[in-house]
């Protein structure tokens, strides 16, 4: 038979194809040399005997199998495929709208590709559904794997986005029907062979839901070990935390010159800044090899009440052996500040920039005669004191601030109560109970300026020896006469 027009393909009618085979009276399973769409699709004749697909015979890939007994021994089957698979250059579309299992993929007709929901296509391997894709989202059943053999990009998100969106995004969605404070939101393995071959996983990144409450949403994500799965590096709303699960690791923070220009020792919980190789050797231990300042403490309020540095003991030694501040060199210990307030240095030398060229209106001062001889030197003890040793154990001299104000206005300075002195007496104010001020009632504390005391004691002094002197000169004009 001739054809008019375009000359059709040469595998058109390739799907006509016989297979023959002998019965031996067991065999009732036959192996085709190709695989049919169905039964429907395959003319089984037995001892010219045209057999009904299904009834007689069903088809799986290329397996052909006789339903019921076996053929007899000697009996010819002949198995006509009356079609094949479509070739694609055939059609410009192939339509399999509404099919479920449309197009197979594979021998055993496992692996297809189905129609059958509006607007979505579904893939299934195996006999399972692994994928489906509709216009708005590519859903995956099981574990994607991407593999490449080179030093490629494995997976690519690109978003031609001209605009201000956060785009292209990856969004981890933990879809819970009953979601609960603590809940893990994601992980992410970074995974590699060991040196025997084996794959481990060498870090992983944690998200949970710390708080899960409507409005008041809270989440961490963490940086762990993925060995052993132990913190590494913890952040939430509240606080950023490193070394969390206590494994000993090492916080450090180079400089353009040092390798240690902040640095944790985990192990021994000291802290170091500027020990550049070294590990600190203290709690915390701050060095410098610059000509610089080395520690800075700056408060930078410009009214109410300022302070700087401030030591506290969570016990009171109160001797001469433990130190709130100790200053030495490569050859000598210099100054200290004792536990109990005392202050001793090297030279036994203290004392103010005197400068004349810094100074101005300078006058002799007036009598401290009076003054001196007014003031009362007083046996006193303190109640914090008391308190601590009893009675009689630790008994000072010096002046009473509320007398000496009387005397002498300008000796005494006033400050605000701190917690030490409301538990002395509460016309200060009241405390909570951890100790610390409460209320306050407006009372100051008085100080006095023993500094300044001794200079006027030194003026009175140069008073007494110059009527000293002028009694003795008397004297001595009377013996003489």
């Amino acid at each position: 038979m001739s054809y008019i027009g375009q000359q059709l393909p040469a595998d058109t009618f390739s799907g006509f194809v016989t297979d023959s085979f002998t019965g031996d009276g067991s065999a009732t399973t036959f192996t085709l040399s190709k695989a049919p769409f169905s039964e429907d699709a395959l003319i089984v004749v037995i001892n010219n005997v045209i057999q009904k697909p299904v009834t007689n015979f069903t088809v799986s890939g290329t397996t052909l199998t006789i339903v019921g007994t076996a053929v007899a021994s000697g009996d010819v089957i002949y198995a006509m495929h009356t079609s094949g698979a479509v070739p694609s250059t055939l059609a410009s579309k192939v339509d399999v709208n509404g099919l479920s299992d449309g197009i197979i993929l594979d021998a055993d007709a496992d692996t297809t590709i189905s129609a059958d929901t509006d607007d979505q296509i579904d893939f299934k391997a195996g006999g399972t559904d692994v994928m489906s894709l509709t216009a708005s989202a590519l859903s995956v059943t099981g574990t994607a794997e991407f593999t490449t053999t080179g030093n490629v990009n494995n997976f690519r998100i690109v978003s031609t986005d001209a605009g201000s969106s956060t785009a292209p995004d990856i969004v981890f969605v933990k879809d819970s029907a009953s979601p609960a404070d603590g809940d893990f939101l994601g992980r992410v393995d970074f995974r590699g062979d060991d040196s025997a071959g084996n794959e481990t996983n060498y870090i992983s990144l944690f998200a949970r839901a710390n708080v899960v409450t409507n409005g008041s949403e809270q989440g961490a994500l963490t940086f762990a070990d993925g060995d052993s799965g132990n913190s590494l590096l913890h952040i939430q709303n509240t606080e950023i935390t490193i070394n969390q699960d206590s494994i000993d690791m090492d916080f450090r923070i180079e400089s353009n010159n040092y390798t240690r220009m902040f640095s944790l020792d985990a192990g021994n919980d000291r802290i170091g800044i500027g020990n550049n190789s070294s590990a600190p050797g203290h709690t915390l231990d701050v060095r410098d090899a610059q000509n610089d300042v080395i520690f800075r403490l700056q408060n930078t309020l410009t009214s109410g009440n300022i302070y700087g540095q401030y030591i506290n003991f969570s016990y009171a030694p109160d001797d001469n052996s433990n130190h709130f501040f100790y200053c030495a060199d490569t050859v000598a210990n210099r100054m200290f500040i004792y536990s109990d307030g005392d202050i001793k240095n090297h030279d036994n030398s203290y004392g103010q920039v005197s400068d004349e060229r810094i100074k101005q209106n300078i006058k002799d001062a007036n009598s401290q005669w009076d003054d001196i001889k007014a003031l009362k030197v007083r046996n006193f003890e303190r109640k914090d004191d008391v308190a601590a040793y009893g009675e009689g154990k630790k008994v000072q001299i010096g002046l009473i601030a509320q007398e000496c104000e009387a005397v002498s206005p300008g000796l005494v300075k006033e400050s605000e109560p701190m917690a030490e002195d409301i538990k002395m007496s509460s016309e200060f104010g009241t405390l909570n109970e951890d100790g610390t001020i409460k209320t306050t009632t407006g009372e100051k504390v008085k100080g006095i300026s023993y500094s300044v005391l001794y200079m006027k004691a030194i003026k009175a002094l140069q008073e007494a020896m110059a009527k000293i002197e002028t009694l003795e000169t008397k004297v001595k004009a009377l013996e003489d006469a």
